[in-house]
């Protein structure tokens, strides 16, 4: 033989021959255990098999592994990149067609960013085993994964605990269409994305369709189970400007949602058979739109959409056969949910597996007889309702369910298999926390007296009763003129009418370029509801021969009210502003409401004299275009505050001083104007 021609010691070859028998008789022990394992098939149910395949398949016999692990090592470091025995170490070999080796990689502080994807897919495609990875990380380290980790010669990979950086490495990378679809089991748990904001800015603005398929489906020919349990993202702003960074991905974010919607790009899971999306902070709106309108999964048999807030049941759930023909278990439970009143009827009709839907630990608190009946009669529909807060307070609905309970015969055929109803437990009212529905008796939620009419009819009078107070303090003053103007009505508690006998109802001030509507109002063709009425106004009532100052204080005088017509061309005019002047000292003198300030239009509080805007804040005023305008005038020149006594109850600084009014006049005396 060639061999023996080699300068070999005779010990180094009994050793070399020694491993080659050692390989070949554990190779026998495996085909033997994989015969056994054809003839005596797993029966067990696939929900319950679900923790165990995340543990590697070590060998029976445990010396055997050892000794065959170490000779490995030895022999077959070249597998790994170099340098990763340093955190992954070789757990087992199976001989099959081609050998599969199943790695533990341990992640730590020391060891954080080594284990790079990226770096063992160039290194692996080229051998000639298959792998199965299983990485665990420890203090928060991190790896390197891209997106649906695509790759050659992977089988399974378990990724654990880790802060996963490089989430868009391979948007634009075309190999991933050149390699095959071989990965079979893909189980992320506990996995925060540590994103960069710019290469997501970058990947959103490629066009969803021009991307390699493998980016967006992965291995979706070859995957049995995909699980993303508890995934998280954050988010590395490597831009200096945050603010237009995040507006900009918001707006992107928004853009790419509508163009995978309308993608072309479909994945067709064809072999997948289990999808665990649980845990999650909230769900997107469209989750259920996204995961039904770009994905296939002809037999998919669990799907596990747990702990993840949600507040309802999607359209594309309620109809699942058309999404997932083959589904058996669909988990929903511990959400958020508050209402399972869905038509599964149609479901009758249809050829599907018998599904069960887990809403245990959501929000459901009512339960009635026509809800359970519908649910019951679906034949291939199984519902968990155990652990809600049900609310079991005396209501009609109560009673129909406390009969039902008692008196169906949950023996029979129709109703064995919820039998578990009965068992139900309330949590509201707090006095029957924890019983069960079959113990619940009308005297434990208080059914013997019937109050609730009486309840509601108090509550409804309550809160009418409420209402008309609230209209009566905010709108008081409108009610007490509208009642007087309109129906000559005199509520308690209103100001006294004036009684005094004076020439004129009101002196009206007004400015000259104003006089068209003030003619209109008070004079030529006066309002119908002011006919009764008689108004001093200057153009005809100042006695000639006297001087202009003298008129005004006498008009007046001789008036109940003065009506200033307040506007901008009032606060240019040096006499309309004399005349408020008498009639705001008028006022503040004989301590009654004399002064009616009447705004014709609006005009900013800086524009106004001081004295004017402490007047506006003191006396209301009536606005033109107020609705009930002609009521509010009525009333002002109708009724009067009552008599006070002469003391003044405060001191105007402005037109106490007599030396400040004569200079007043003196200065005005001056000037000629007409009005």
């Amino acid at each position: 033989m060639p061999m023996l021609k080699l300068c070999w010691n005779m010990e180094y070859y009994h050793a070399i021959e020694f491993i080659i028998l050692f390989l070949c008789f554990v190779g026998f022990l495996q085909s033997t255990r994989s015969e056994l394992s054809q003839q005596n098939p797993n029966t067990t149910d696939f929900m319950d098999n679900e923790s165990r395949r995340f543990h590697l398949d070590i060998s029976e016999n445990e010396t055997a592994t050892k000794l065959l692990n170490s000779t490995v090592l030895e022999t077959h470091i070249s597998y790994l990149p170099p340098y990763w025995n340093d955190f992954c170490t070789l757990q087992n070999i199976t001989q099959e067609s081609v050998d599969l080796y199943s790695y533990f990689c341990h992640i730590n502080t020391s060891t954080s960013g080594r284990w790079n994807f990226t770096e063992l897919r160039s290194y692996i495609k080229s051998k000639n085993v298959k792998y199965i990875f299983d990485v665990r990380c420890k203090d928060n380290a991190s790896i390197s994964l891209p997106r649906n980790a695509k790759g050659k010669n992977i089988l399974k990979l378990f990724v654990r605990d880790c802060v996963a950086t490089d989430y868009y490495a391979d948007f634009q990378n075309p190999e991933l269409d050149f390699y095959p679809d071989e990965l079979e089991e893909y189980v992320l748990i506990n996995v925060n994305h540590l994103i960069s904001v710019i290469a997501m800015g970058h990947s959103l603005l490629k066009n969803i369709d021009s991307l390699p398929k493998n980016v967006e489906c992965g291995d979706d020919e070859t995957l049995k189970i995909k699980m993303e349990r508890n995934i998280t993202f954050a988010f590395k702003d490597d831009d200096d400007d945050n603010t237009e960074s995040l507006r900009l991905l918001e707006t992107m974010s928004s853009k790419n949602i509508i163009e995978k919607r309308m993608s072309s790009q479909k994945c067709n899971f064809k072999n997948l058979r289990m999808l665990d999306l649980s845990v999650s902070s909230s769900k997107m709106r469209f989750y259920a739109e996204m995961l039904t309108e770009q994905n296939r999964f002809p037999v998919l048999q669990v799907l596990n959409i747990s702990h993840s807030k949600i507040y309802y049941i999607p359209a594309q759930f309620k109809y699942w056969w058309i999404y997932f023909p083959k589904l058996e278990y669909l988990d929903m439970s511990y959400n958020r949910i508050q209402d399972i009143n869905f038509n599964t009827v149609e479901t009758i009709n249809h050829q599907v597996p018998r599904l069960t839907f887990d809403f245990t630990s959501n929000n459901i608190s009512r339960l009635s007889v026509s809800i359970l009946e519908r649910i019951i009669h679906i034949k291939n529909v199984f519902i968990k309702l155990a652990n809600n807060p049900f609310n079991c307070t005396c209501t009609d609905e109560m009673k129909d369910i406390m009969k039902y309970i008692h008196e169906t015969d949950w023996k029979s055929e129709k109703y064995q298999r919820y039998e578990y109803l009965k068992d139900l437990e309330c949590y509201f009212p707090e006095n029957v926390r924890g019983r069960r529905l079959k113990d619940l008796t009308a005297r434990d939620i208080r059914c013997e007296f019937e109050l609730m009419p009486i309840t509601v009819s108090l509550c409804v009078l309550s809160s009418v009763l409420l209402v008309f107070i609230i209209v009566m303090l905010k709108y008081r003053r409108e009610i007490r003129i509208l009642f007087f103007t309109r129906f000559n009505f005199i509520l308690p508690c209103q100001p006294l009418p004036i009684s005094d006998d004076r020439d004129f109802d009101a002196f009206v001030s007004y400015s000259s370029d104003d006089q068209e509507w003030v003619h209109d109002m008070f004079d030529i063709s006066k309002h119908k509801r002011l006919e009764h009425l008689k108004f001093c106004m200057h153009h005809k009532d100042f006695v000639p021969g006297k001087t202009i100052f003298e008129n005004i204080l006498k008009c007046v005088e001789n008036s109940k009210h003065t009506i200033i017509i307040l506007s901008r061309n009032f606060l240019d005019s040096h006499f309309c502003m004399w005349e408020f002047q008498e009639a705001f000292q008028h006022s503040i003198l004989e301590r009654k409401r004399h002064l009616i300030l009447l705004l014709l239009e609006d005009i900013p509080e800086e524009e106004l004299p001081n004295d004017l805007k402490r007047c506006m804040k003191t006396f209301t005023y009536i606005r033109k275009d107020d609705n009930i305008f002609i009521d509010r005038l009525l009333y002002s020149l109708t009724y009067s505050s009552k008599k006070a006594e002469p003391k003044l109850m405060y001191e105007n600084k402005s037109f106490d001083d007599g030396e400040k009014i004569d200079s007043f006049r003196g200065k005005n005396l001056k000037q000629v104007e007409t009005k």
